[in-house]
């Protein structure tokens, strides 16, 4: 179920992403895609993944801050 990205922190970050129960939606263009937190609900985190970020290591990083930080893991929250 791997989503690869050209770069391998941000696909790493992905992989990340999805073992922590996020889902992955891919897009076109600049967006290669969108990283949806587990809680499922309106207003919960979504992350966008570009494709061709400035800075790929600090892109990779703050996908996984997001997934870190997000207060919807799990349904009971």
């Amino acid at each position: 179920m791997a989503k690869h990205h050209p770069n391998k922190e941000i696909s790493k970050a992905i992989e990340y992403a999805l073992e922590n129960g996020w889902r992955f939606e891919k897009s076109r263009g600049h967006i290669f895609g969108q990283l949806f937190c587990p809680g499922g609900k309106r207003g919960d985190c979504i992350v966008r993944v570009y494709s061709t970020p400035r800075n790929t290591d600090i892109h990779a990083r703050r996908i996984r801050q997001s997934v870190d930080s997000c207060d919807h893991q799990g349904t009971d929250k």
